[in-house]
């Protein structure tokens, strides 16, 4: 909704346009005084006149979206969630500013699968993004990727008119003709890397003198690359420069669709947290926390930068905000990974510290700041922009539940329960783990590769003797007043270890497998800058393809506001 004032003496005529379907008047009047209609004729005649431009102006009906998804970060790593080390100013002012979420969850403690949710409202198993045996994550020798039966938020977006894109990770597989690759899954613009850093040839890589090629290279892996769209346009990836870089195609995505009035879809991947590490100039050295803090406040920077930049384009009372993580942090890393504060393990893990995340939703005006302990998943995105947006999609089994009330009304959750599967799916155990409203119930536990190797933890520690673990009957917690997971109640009462059993059988029941998709390996399908070069993969490296021209910036096309008004510029 759009606002136009026009002043006639002592009355105040407010006009509202709306897109969809009538033009609101309203009278603001000091005196009881008869109408002054030859004003209100020649005002109805100037907005006739200025129709088509209002009415692209007004785009409250179809609100931009951004999401901020950040890579492993760890519930105690922002300086909001006291953090001493760290420094991250401008994710915290969304914090302050926006309704934070203190139970909200993955829907897997791992990349790729938490990602596929995230994007379908769907659990990892239905989407075929699961491996029953090895971590399943699309690493480049994967020749598959994300099912195109699948609908995304861009496609289920795309026919409200939104125009889609993605700057950072991917991580949903390429294909062996960049089938895969986002623009192929509904976003229009994509600048970033198709896979997990995890794959690129260095422990860390911080400015200025970090060895960031060679240091602990895998031979069979090729160096990690950067895609404008769908096209190669750098091997390896040069970290340094990176979130600059990445912070300028947002920038142009945002001024792009602003100045033609178009709504968008940003989702902006960061590749921090994220090993290995990395920082650029303007972050190196900047934190009491050392290189992760560093890298944190890079991540803390970009979400500066683009918050900025939806302020500066006209636009940030039209955009919802999101802000969230994958999964929990890679605490194998020591003090290259990320701190969960009471929180239990991390990453790939199905305790809490693997699987809850820092979350946040921001709508400058529209979302009242505070703090909601309402039950909710990544699951639940998907549908929530459904109704925000108005989008229609066909029939589509979701996993997830529409939680705008939540958002607007401070309503309760929809949510009752959430399936917690580990990063090795299968059929025949099913779920390791079920959460309610009140409970969690482990049925199985695991200790992965993931793990701490110095842990205080025995269920988190790396230890080769602590596999996998059933239990019957399961671990419960009171996850209200226990969130540490320290003190099992199962012998406390049967009736609710029957209870829940009940509950888990029956969501189980609900959820079928699609085949998966991380299955077939091809060594060679890997992208090559230099398809046919020896030796392959380490071969491919080139000069980059890449210039700020790719990004262009508009400085002259903005939508400005003044007062409580916006004013809409062309090109």
């Amino acid at each position: 909704m759009i606002q136009y004032g026009y002043k006639n003496k002592e009355r105040n005529y407010v006009w509202k346009l709306s897109k969809s379907t009538h033009l609101e008047i309203m009278l603001c009047s000091k005196f009881d005084t008869a109408l002054n209609v030859t004003g209100l004729i020649r005002l109805v005649l100037f907005l006739l006149v200025l129709k088509t431009d209002l009415f692209h102006c007004d785009t409250h009906n179809s609100p931009n979206i951004v999401i901020f998804l950040a890579d492993d970060m760890g519930y105690g790593d922002l300086q909001s969630f006291g953090n001493p080390l760290a420094s991250t100013p401008n994710i915290d002012a969304l914090f302050s500013g926006g309704k934070k979420f203190t139970q909200f969850y993955s829907s897997s403690p791992i990349c790729s699968p938490a990602r596929a949710s995230l994007l379908t409202g769907r659990y990892p198993v239905r989407t075929g993004v699961w491996n029953d045996i090895n971590p399943p994550v699309f690493n480049q020798e994967y020749i598959n990727g994300l099912r195109h039966e699948e609908i995304t938020i861009p496609e289920m977006l795309s026919n409200k008119g939104y125009i889609s894109g993605l700057v950072g990770k991917w991580h949903l597989g390429v294909g062996k003709n960049k089938e895969f690759l986002p623009l192929n899954h509904g976003f229009d613009f994509f600048f970033g890397a198709p896979n997990t850093l995890g794959d690129c040839p260095n422990f860390k890589c911080y400015y200025p003198d970090d060895d960031c090629e060679g240091v602990d290279y895998s031979p069979e892996k090729a160096p990690c690359q950067l895609i404008f769209n769908n096209e190669l346009i750098e091997q390896p990836l040069d970290l340094i420069t990176l979130a600059e870089r990445q912070i300028r195609a947002a920038k142009s995505f945002i001024q792009t669709n602003a100045c033609d009035r178009k709504p968008f879809f940003l989702l902006y991947s960061s590749l921090h947290q994220h090993a290995p590490q990395f920082a650029g100039r303007r972050y190196r050295n900047t934190t009491l926390g050392g290189p992760y803090t560093d890298s944190l406040a890079e991540l803390d920077g970009e979400v500066g930068d683009i918050m900025q930049e939806l302020r500066e384009s006209g636009v940030l009372d039209n955009t919802l905000v999101i802000f969230t993580s994958d999964n929990g942090p890679d605490r194998r890393e020591g003090t290259l990974g990320g701190h969960n504060g009471i929180f239990r393990c991390g990453k790939s893990n199905t305790f809490e510290g693997g699987i809850r995340v820092p979350t946040v939703i921001y709508w400058q005006g529209r979302i009242s700041p505070g703090i909601s302990t309402e039950l909710l998943s990544h699951l639940d995105i998907w549908p929530t922009i459904r109704r925000i947006t108005g989008s229609s999609t066909d029939n589509i089994i979701l996993d997830g539940f529409d939680f705008y009330d939540v958002l607007f009304q401070n309503d309760e959750s929809l949510r009752q329960s959430l399936l917690i599967y580990d990063t090795t799916p299968s059929s025949v155990e099913g779920p390791f783990a079920i959460r309610t409203v009140q409970y969690k119930a482990h049925y199985y536990t695991q200790t992965t590769s993931y793990c701490e190797p110095d842990g205080i933890d025995i269920m988190c520690r790396c230890n080769p003797n602590s596999t996998f673990q059933s239990h019957d009957p399961p671990i419960i917690y009171d996850i209200l007043l226990d969130p540490e997971e320290r003190d099992d109640i199962s012998n406390t009462s049967y009736s609710l270890v029957d209870e829940l059993a009940e509950l888990l059988a029956m969501e189980t029941a609900k959820i079928s497998f699609s085949p998966s998709a991380i299955k077939d390996v091809d060594w060679e399908s890997q992208l090559c800058c230099n398809p046919g070069c020896t030796p392959y993969p380490y071969c491919c490296k080139c000069p980059s393809n890449y210039t700020n021209s790719l990004l262009p910036l508009y400085e002259d096309c903005k939508l400005l506001p003044r007062k409580n008004r916006n004013v809409c510029r062309k090109k």
